[in-house]
Formats: C-alpha cells, structure tokens, sequence
C-alpha cells in the first residue's frame, strides 16, 4: 500500500511539473512521422509557401510547472507536430516569463505539413536565417552568452556556471549577464548546482553565437539553477533588454 501511494504521488509531482499542453486538430489526413523527423519552427510573418495547416496548439503553466523552458516548450512543441504528421511549427504568441512569476514560457501556435521537399527545404533556410550569427564572417571562435533575467524566485541566490568537468565560465547573480569565447568546438556541457544540479549540452561551431538563460526553481531547502539553451533571435532581445 505504502509503495502504491508513493508511485502515484511520483506521478502526480511529475505531471505537475510539465508543461499544459492542448491540441485542435481540424485535419487528420496525415500519418503521424517518426520521432527523429525533422521539424522546423517558424514566426508569424513567415510566408508559409502552401503548406497545409493540420491545427493548432497551446503550451503554457499549469499553475505548478517548473520545467518549462523556452527549449522544452519547443520540443513538446515539436513532439506534438510529429504526433498529427506535421513537420512545422509556426508560433503565433510567445509568452516570456514573468518577472515575479515562473520560468516558464507560453507558446501558442499552428501545425502545417509541406510535402514538397525543395518548399520545405526554402522554410527551412529562412529558420536558420533567423538565428544567424552577428560575429565576423572570418570568426575563429564561438560566442556563449550567459544571462540571467531579474526574478524574485531565488534572487538572493548567486551561483557559478561550469564548463565540462569543473571550469568555472560565469558566475550568475540576479540580474546579471556575460560571455565567453571559446575556440574548442564540439560538444559541451554547461552546468550548476546548489542543492541540485542543471545542465545543457551544446555542439558548439566556429562563428555561432548560441544564449543560455539563468533562472532559478524552487527546490526543497534552497532553490536550484535551471538552465536553457533559448534560440538567438528570441534571445537576444532578454539579453538586451537587461540593459535598460
């Protein structure tokens, strides 16, 4: 009895932890893709070339959620595509979090299935022209840039953001931002701790500007970092709006 009790108060924490997520599906002519299939993402002034709308999604708080993230929202996002046969993602509404409220950010958006491969090849490239770097086309290194929107959860809570095994990049305070250089590309691992411990793992390339945002949940004593990977272009105007 004590064990079936806790696995369902496992459950119920777990749940409430995610994100709230809602689908209306008004076509289900398409067969669901595979989970490795490529899904791109899109704003709202995107031409979207004849691509045919599946449906529409929303993914915001549901009023407990700690893991929400700009990067999980966006995989749920993505996950949610595949599930009806769509292979993009174009986002209508993007709520950033609130500054004495959660971490999380509310996207809501549509889910469209281009079938013709050079269209879909086009979107694609107007994706990643949105993120494109700002640093010097003859760049030899990388950018990371750290930052941490000032929130009330935890905002007397500083803590040190490591590389890999132990090498400290940055150390993050409540309002606070910095970069780093880095010339060994590849794989790498970012992360923090105090009670708990956070990471992203980035395929860091020659020339790319890639932004982690610094937040804070609530943890059992004190709070714990969180840490996510968020796309440039929404990045970079949080990173400089803390200027202003």
């Amino acid at each position: 009895m004590k064990n079936k009790i806790l696995f369902l108060l496992s459950v119920v924490i777990l749940w409430s932890c995610s994100p709230k997520i809602r689908n209306a599906i008004s076509n289900s002519q398409f067969q669901p893709l595979d989970l490795k299939s490529e899904v791109i993402v899109l704003d709202s002034t995107t031409n979207l070339l004849g691509s045919t709308l599946i449906g529409t999604f929303k993914i915001g708080d549901s009023g407990f959620t700690t893991d929400c993230g700009y990067s999980k929202v966006v995989n749920d996002a993505k996950i949610q595509a595949r599930k009806f046969g769509g292979n993009i993602i174009q986002l209508t509404e993007l709520k950033r979090p609130k500054k004495w409220g959660s971490t999380c950010y509310q996207i809501k958006g549509n889910i469209l299935r281009n079938l013709d491969e050079k269209t879909f090849t086009k979107l694609k490239s107007i994706s990643e022209l949105n993120n494109k770097s700002r640093l010097p086309i003859d760049a030899d290194y990388a950018k990371v840039y750290f930052y941490r929107p000032r929130m009330a959860n935890g905002s007397f809570i500083g803590y040190k953001v490591r590389m890999d095994t132990d090498s400290v990049v940055c150390r993050t305070r409540n309002g606070e931002k910095c970069e780093l250089k880095i010339y060994d590309f590849g794989n790498h691992t970012f992360w923090a701790k105090t009670e708990s411990a956070d990471s992203v793992t980035i395929d860091i390339q020659k020339g790319k500007e890639y932004f982690i945002r610094c937040a804070m949940n609530p943890g059992v004593i004190i709070s714990k970092p969180y840490l996510n990977h968020i796309e440039s272009h929404i990045a970079i105007k949080e990173f400089e709006e803390m200027d202003k």
